[in-house]
């Protein structure tokens, strides 16, 4: 006899709907997830394992139903089932056609589109945490398991929001081992906030390398053992990109991609992740960069990624050189937008985003407010559309002033400046043989 609910009976919610278990669609350690369908509508079911739950978590899940979810990137509880005194259950959306689990990228079986698309999941995780802990709550059990993830477009739907409590509030759940920050492996904390932030640096260490940033030559080749868990992800972790602590080097052989990604990380981004995983981001958990520092840094590194005539994609370094490491030629870059702190190289598809330009709310930092296109006659001709519904005040290199509204274009030409958002943007030519 199948554990669980049985095919083709139903449950009522707190509304008095009744909803039909059509299929099982999967099992994990708290219970069971079925595709339920009322009224030619269908959705998903989690339903609890009994030992798993008790009166107070079936409280702390409709709290969850009535406060609703941070924002439209969570998978979050719709309604819940009646509690009969030992389990129930939650609907929520079913996962959409496209979007995978993250272990399904770790592991190789699905591949991003491009490493931009990598680089806008992280943009997209950071996004949405920066709404939950907005609202003063934690998820207290980030992991791998937790990402429903668009590999063509880089949208992420962030699931299993069960433990989603007010920073600090337990709800009995720590994390999943090798995912927690060292003072929730040590109990010296409960998860809040800053955990959260430990473990969501460490998410997108992986989306960007596949590895994790703690296993190097001390964890690879041999058993991890709880005690030995302790040790390694609790009371003595070490960086395997440690400056000053070279016992965690990386494997040669086993954490390859690891080392050929942070060998190309501009410096700003392995600054940041030296913030989370050096030695005062690990001890001191107020440390740790907030999600507007990472978007900050995702953004312009999002920036620097551009394309090679080969099709390779390539990492521009902060003296602004980009050599491809597939077929050895140099990029070249045209033209340069020059904010206040750095330059955005001025090539077909980049974006200035919301974030760059303005002090912006968690709501619309990442609204690409410019996109650099072509014209269709001609590929050499580029221009940065405003994709505002404000009108840019531009001065041409003769000192012209020209109004730009929402739609039309700057052309990409050396010495014409553009203010967006109150910010100054300057044009400066770079390369010519584009």
């Amino acid at each position: 006899m199948e554990a669980g609910l049985t095919m083709g009976s139903t449950v009522r919610t707190s509304f008095g709907e009744e909803w039909t278990i059509r299929e099982k669609l999967g099992e994990g350690g708290q219970g069971y997830v079925y595709r339920v369908e009322r009224n030619g509508v269908e959705r998903a079911l989690k339903w609890y394992k009994p030992r798993v739950i008790s009166k107070t978590f079936y409280e702390h899940i409709k709290k969850n139903v009535i406060d609703g979810p941070p924002s439209g990137g969570y998978i979050w509880p719709m309604e819940t089932t009646e509690f009969d005194g030992t389990t129930f259950g939650y609907i929520m959306e079913i996962r959409p056609d496209g979007f995978y689990d993250m272990t399904d990228i770790l592991l190789k079986n699905v591949d991003f589109r491009s490493y931009r698309r990598v680089v806008d999941a992280a943009l997209n995780i950071v996004k949405d945490m920066r709404m939950l802990h907005n609202k003063g709550y934690s998820y207290q059990d980030l992991n791998d398991g937790n990402f429903f993830i668009n590999p063509d477009n880089g949208r992420v739907l962030i699931c299993d929001n069960d433990n989603v409590a007010t920073s600090g509030q337990s709800t009995g759940v720590l994390g999943k081992p090798r995912y927690m920050a060292p003072e929730i492996v040590l109990r010296r904390h409960m998860p809040d906030i800053n955990s959260d932030r430990f473990s969501m640096a460490l998410i997108i260490f992986r989306l960007l390398t596949l590895e994790h940033p703690l296993e190097g030559k001390r964890v690879n080749g041999h058993t991890v053992s709880p005690d030995l868990q302790k040790i390694l992800y609790g009371e003595q972790p070490i960086f395997m990109f440690d400056p000053e602590d070279k016992r965690n080097r990386p494997d040669e052989r086993l954490n390859h991609n690891a080392t050929t990604v942070w060998e190309c990380l501009p410096g700003y981004m392995q600054d940041i992740f030296l913030r989370v995983f050096g030695k005062e981001g690990l001890q001191n958990p107020n440390r740790r960069p907030t999600e507007a520092e990472w978007i900050d840094a995702l953004v312009r590194f999002r920036s620097n990624i551009i394309p090679c005539r080969c099709g390779n994609e390539v990492f521009v370094t902060e003296d602004g050189e980009a050599v491809c490491d597939s077929c050895g030629e140099d990029v070249p870059i045209p033209f340069w937008l020059e904010l206040l702190e750095y330059r955005i190289p001025g090539v077909k598809g980049n974006r200035v985003y919301n974030c760059q330009t303005c002090i912006a709310n968690a709501d619309d930092a990442l609204k690409p407010v410019g996109s650099v296109i072509s014209a269709q006659n001609d590929p050499s001709r580029l221009g940065l559309r405003n994709l505002t519904e404000e009108t840019w005040q531009a001065v041409t290199t003769k000192g012209v002033k020209r109004e730009v509204k929402p739609g039309d274009v700057v052309p990409l030409k050396d010495g014409i400046t553009f203010n967006c958002n109150g910010t100054t943007i300057r044009i400066k030519g770079g390369d010519t043989d584009a």
